[in-house]
């Protein structure tokens, strides 16, 4: 049995950062654990963080580190790191490191940015270069920040010993907290039962507003770490019900001060508070409490900026909640007052870059603000303006991501805005174009849930541009290859919404990947699959929409599926049960323009139902305004509702366009095809 002492950690540090290292071994040593957590734990192993190894000297004169080091080393359950330009260019700091990696793991290292480490500099850049090499590609660890404005030394301490101890942060804050109001209190009883006179008053009661503004600081720590690293470290998890945790013990907090009482960074924690409520109620569909989380925000938002206009802290944390709300008009359908709101987000953003045009994370909320008008372009029926506002956006997501490779944020950025570029280029005829930005995005986000494999966000991002990959692969005629795609995309959103049954988003990921299956069903001529398909989606469909009290009905998923029984009624030779459905679905569409979909994607699904429902001319009146932005799909259907009126020149027109941009949905080849009217797809045929 090996009797050799062992350390609860060996601290790692230059001799330049000798003070800082000397108070925190002190810290350290000193630590006792709460008694609550010591029972928990057992005496034994959380009665204190001693013995803590630090070498007194580099040993400068050696060639190598001496044995007494090295077994220090061995017998030591952590390695603290005091990470500093210094450290990071000290050689017997890289010794030691490289020795503790050899034998125990990266997890058993806690980094600790020094005090006197420049401000802005990331900690990779302090880290010795063993502790680099250990590390995955573009992987950072998490770091106790010893400097100015960043924990401090007691939250410093309190995140090493909940390290060491092996308990979560909160807990032992928590615990820590009630153990010095308790010290607080008894403080006061024995000061109250000895003082006399009011000098000795006097005393004690500047002593106990010391100690409440230590707490209170303390605790603002506390706040910035559980909106900052915490939740970013929660986030990529995509547990909802965790994030919603902190966000409502932060408001919880903040709900004991009058609002007149906070100062104005204790007024924007809790803003940014609001702001993640917000975010978390939007993804679980509630739209309404989404939206007073977010007007709560704005409005403290917008007083600090009247209150420091040339703040761009306070500007950036002002521009987010303009975008939600606007957001938020726009899931309404509420586009006039959604592109008021985004209008003002982009002058916000270009306000950041006049502040500080150095700043990339300022420089692309213009890209963002660009981004989001494309999408109200696009969704109003311009789709050559959108294009431009995408183009415009993509050259600025794509210079950032050149320039932070490893960046998660820019990577998903740029894929996104590819995605929209490619949604341009189907709805302007350009589908092969559009194939190669959707392959693109593909590419960049597949590449990003490689590199960050823990980040469910990521993956669920990933898939469901595959589902898009897919769908414009089987208009283009490749349905096998779709097929699987979609087939693999699809199991992979089921994982994803086990992991959090609330997160509403990832169910309908899912359910948009069902609704394609049935189409592959329906022209794979395998119509009972299709139907049984079918019968599944609107049975998750259904289950999606339980409790939800708005009775939301939406072109992309009920008006889809309502447009797939058309589809399968007509390939069933049932004429009569397709025209019904038709004449039901326009009725809707005419009679609700006042739920929350775009007119642009109803006219789509309208045009449609009029021609099944035997009413060509109808349908040539709802497309023919938008024939410069119609879908591949929307366009084929404007050509037989020409053909169906005797038009069959404007018919053979479309037809031939639609061949030459490369466009073969199995539907629009069947029915040209096999139209009865005879010669038109003969016509179209050329190239």
């Amino acid at each position: 049995m090996d009797s050799r002492q062992r350390y609860k950690a060996f601290i790692s540090y230059s001799h330049h950062d000798r003070k800082a290292a000397e108070w925190l071994h002190r810290a350290l040593e000193n630590y006792r654990a709460p008694p609550g957590l010591r029972t928990a734990l057992g005496e034994a192993s959380a009665s204190a963080l001693r013995p803590i190894f630090r070498d007194r000297d580099e040993l400068s004169a050696a060639a190598d580190l001496s044995e007494a080091i090295r077994d220090a080393l061995d017998h030591s359950d952590a390695l603290i790191i005091l990470c500093s330009p210094h450290a990071a260019a000290s050689r017997w700091v890289d010794k030691e490191v490289a020795h503790f990696l050899s034998q125990s793991g990266a997890d058993k290292v806690i980094s600790v940015i020094a005090p006197d480490a420049p401000e802005g500099v990331a900690l990779l850049e302090l880290a010795p270069p063993a502790l680099r090499a250990a590390l995955p590609e573009g992987v950072e660890p998490l770091a106790v920040d010893l400097r100015p404005d960043a924990d401090g030394q007691r939250l410093a301490k309190l995140k090493i010993a909940a390290r060491l101890l092996g308990v979560s942060l909160d807990r032992l804050v928590q615990r820590d907290a009630r153990r010095r109001l308790r010290l607080m209190t008894a403080f006061s009883a024995v000061a109250l039962a000895i003082t006399v006179g009011m000098g000795a008053m006097t005393v004690v009661t500047l002593k106990s507003r010391q100690i409440a503004r230590e707490q209170r600081d303390e605790t603002e720590a506390l706040v910035a770490y559980m909106l900052g690293d915490l939740r970013e470290q929660l986030e990529p998890v995509g547990r909802l019900d965790l994030l919603d945790g902190v966000s409502a013990k932060v408001l919880a907090y903040y709900a004991k001060a009058q609002s007149d009482r906070l100062d104005d960074n204790a007024l924007a924690q809790r803003a940014k508070a609001q702001t993640l409520l917000g975010t978390i109620r939007e993804q679980r569909g509630d739209l309404a409490g989404a939206q007073d989380a977010f007007a709560q925000a704005a409005a403290t938002t917008h007083a600090l900026v009247q209150r420091s206009p040339n703040d761009g802290d306070r500007v950036f944390d002002e521009a987010q909640n303009v975008f939600w709300l606007a957001y938020m008009e726009w899931r309404r359908g509420e586009l006039a007052r959604a592109e008021r709101g985004f209008q003002r987000y982009a002058a916000l953003a270009q306000r950041l870059v006049e502040i500080d045009p150095n700043r990339a994370d300022w420089r692309i909320e213009v890209a963002y603000a660009k981004n989001n008008l494309g999408t109200l372009l696009f969704e109003q029926g311009r789709a050559d303006e959108a294009l431009a506002q995408f183009r415009a956006a993509f050259v600025i997501f794509e210079a950032e991501r050149i320039k932070a490779p490893g960046d998660k944020k820019r990577l998903t950025d740029t894929a996104n805005s590819r995605g929209w570029l490619a949604d341009s280029l189907i709805v302007l005829g350009k589908p092969r174009e559009a194939l190669a930005e959707r392959k693109a995005a593909v590419g960049l986000l597949e590449q990003g849930a490689a590199a960050f494999p823990t980040d469910q966000r990521l993956a669920a991002r990933s898939v469901t541009a595959q589902l898009g990959l897919a769908r414009l692969q089987f208009s283009l005629g490749r349905l096998d290859e779709a097929r699987s795609r979609s087939l693999i995309a699809v199991n992979r959103l089921r994982e994803l919404a086990a992991l959090d049954p609330t997160n509403t988003r990832w169910q309908d990921y899912q359910l948009g990947g069902e609704i394609d299956r049935v189409d592959f069903a329906t022209w794979s001529d395998d119509l009972a699959e299709a139907r049984s398909r079918h019968k599944a989606a609107t049975a998750s469909l259904a289950r999606l929409r339980k409790g939800d009290q708005s009775g939301t009905w939406t072109v992309d998923r009920e008006g889809r599926l309502t447009r797939q029984a058309i589809v399968l009624a007509l390939r069933e030779g049932d004429a009569d049960l397709a025209r019904s459905l038709a004449k039901s679905l326009a009725e809707r569409l005419q009679s609700s323009i006042s739920e929350p979909d775009t007119a642009f994607d109803r006219s789509d699904l309208l045009g449609y139902a009029q021609w099944v429902a035997k009413e060509p001319e109808a349908t040539i009146k709802t497309l023919t305004p938008r024939r410069k932005s119609l879908t591949p799909a929307s366009r084929d259907v404007l050509a037989r509702a020409y053909l169906t009126v005797g038009r069959r020149e404007e018919a053979a027109m479309i037809v031939r366009s639609l061949k030459q941009e490369g466009y073969e949905h199995p539907e629009f080849v069947a029915f040209w095809r096999e139209s009865p009217a005879g010669g038109i797809g003969k016509m179209g045929a050329s190239k």
